[in-house]
């Protein structure tokens, strides 16, 4: 089998539970595509500060899809930047107050290189945690003290990300591009941001074909990336919604190194 790249989501897809992984297996798989002239891919809702944290012992190792898409960083430069219209997080902000009480912290904006917060149930620890999240997190008390282009608008709403959705989407139409973990967590960004268009822009720059790209993904906000590669791969522990579709399942879950032993065993 020819794979020239492989992306992979990294929480409960790549992480385990602890957002730790198989540093050593990791490495193996590494070694082995790169010596078959193939890359690795994170392709991740979380930002790029956070994601070169996690992989601090394999610099220069990978290539990055961040904030869902709307960031792609190739050989350590950011390439491309794909933000939301100026007037979305006014109107999200606006929307939030209808669902104030399943609001698990605030309502993050997502830039370049930083981040801001409207709190809106203040919870100490979902702060420290926001703070460890984020990069350079700032508490503001208004959308009005932003005054830069924003990547992505995100929020934790448990029980209720799917209402909130449908109203976003109502409210903003085709402004916007809407997701879900499947967790609670809700991503608003570009409408043109999403994984798939993010590997697309990975795979045409560096002349891969489609075909030639294997992909792992455990939620709604990996669909389109898994429906894009030759090669897609639902986890095991995935979201019901990608078992019905066609997608090969890795081998084990996420807390049993599953993307790394389904790699070794393909490629």
């Amino acid at each position: 089998m020819s794979i020239k790249l492989i992306a992979s989501d990294l929480d409960a897809t790549f992480l385990k539970k602890d957002k730790s992984f198989n540093e050593p297996l990791f490495q193996e798989v590494l070694d082995k595509l790169h010596a078959q002239g193939g890359q690795f891919i994170v392709a991740t809702g979380n930002h790029v500060q956070k994601v070169r944290e996690y992989f601090k012992n394999f610099e220069g190792q990978y290539q990055l899809i961040a904030n869902n898409g709307a960031e792609v960083v190739l050989d350590g430069e950011l390439k491309h930047v794909w933000s939301v219209p100026s007037e979305v997080p006014a109107v999200v902000d606006q929307l939030v107050d209808k669902y104030a009480d399943h609001v698990e912290l605030g309502l993050s904006f997502v830039a370049a290189d930083k981040a801001f917060m409207i709190v809106k149930n203040f919870n100490a620890a979902h702060l420290d945690f926001a703070k460890t999240y984020f990069q350079n997190l700032t508490l503001i008390d208004s959308v009005s003290e932003i005054n830069e282009p924003i990547l992505k608008v995100s929020l934790v709403v448990p029980q209720v990300e799917y209402d909130f959705m449908r109203d976003v989407k109502t409210l903003l139409g085709n402004k916007v591009h809407v997701t879900t973990s499947g967790y609670g967590a809700v991503d608003i960004v570009n409408p043109n941001v999403n994984k798939a268009n993010a590997l697309t822009y990975i795979a045409e720059t560096l002349d891969v074909e489609p075909n030639d790209i294997m992909a792992f993904g455990d939620g709604l906000n990996d669909m389109e990336m898994l429906e894009y590669v030759g090669h897609p791969v639902a986890m095991t522990n995935s979201d019901e919604a990608l078992f019905q579709h066609d997608f090969a399942r890795s081998v084990a879950d996420n807390d049993n190194d599953g993307v790394l032993r389904t790699i070794l065993e393909t490629i």
